[in-house]
């Protein structure tokens, strides 16, 4: 059978040939298309993950940690429920995680503070390892507590997305600022939409406005204000 004759076979089944070369199927995908596809399922493998890990946070809760989030500090669980305070740390946990990042080595923070697993910053070492479930765990133990160490200064009735949005930014500048803050001022006074827009005061680190902060604070504006 001639060159030729082979050429017009594989042309009829859709084969693209090159003399001399590897012959690909004309619809194989390029290198280019292969490398976009690939960017494109990053993303959305890394979504699905943090979808697994809030999930498993939730069934932790259920099984016993959530009592301990509900308990006040007499140790009496209040009128929510375990799963309604898991749905609030769940959505806590869903603008934490992404905003502060998951690192399984201690490092410095953008202030200088020695920092781990999901932006925690309690009792830290330098050259201290994680590993992921120690990581979930801390995580799990934190947002409770700063549930727990804001709570006298909010309203005992919050819709669920505001009072997450409040935990979130209370991880992040610590109990002591947000109690002291206008947030809490203007959510006590019973101005919620206030103390929502308020978030937005605290975009600076060091001094210095930093753009991480300024997204962090629009994404937790946004849940606040969802619950309004």
């Amino acid at each position: 059978m001639t060159t030729d004759k082979l050429d017009q076979i594989a042309t009829r089944a859709g084969w693209a040939t090159i003399p001399g070369a590897i012959s690909f199927p004309a619809w194989w995908p390029t290198l280019e298309s292969a490398s976009t596809f690939a960017s494109q399922l990053v993303p959305i493998v890394g979504l699905l993950i943090a979808v697994v890990n809030l999930a498993l946070l939730i069934r932790k809760w259920r099984r016993g940690r959530g009592r301990a989030f509900c308990a006040d500090e007499s140790g009496a669980v209040g009128r929510r429920t375990v799963a309604g305070l898991g749905a609030v740390l769940a959505l806590a946990a869903a603008v934490i995680t992404p905003f502060e990042g998951r690192e399984l080595r201690a490092y410095r923070d953008i202030v200088g503070v020695w920092t781990i697993c999901d932006g925690d910053t309690q009792g830290v070492r330098p050259g201290q390892v994680a590993t992921p479930a120690e990581c979930d765990s801390r995580l799990a133990t934190r947002v409770a507590q700063f549930e727990r160490e804001i709570r006298p200064c909010l309203p005992a009735e919050l819709p669920d997305p505001t009072r997450a949005a409040f935990i979130s930014a209370a991880y992040n500048i610590g109990s002591g600022a947000f109690c002291g803050s206008s947030m809490a001022r203007r959510a006590r006074a019973g101005d919620l939409r206030g103390a929502c827009d308020a978030l937005r005061l605290w975009n600076r680190a060091g001094g210095q406005v930093v753009r991480g902060l300024v997204r962090r604070r629009e994404a937790e504006r946004d849940l606040c204000l969802s619950g309004l």
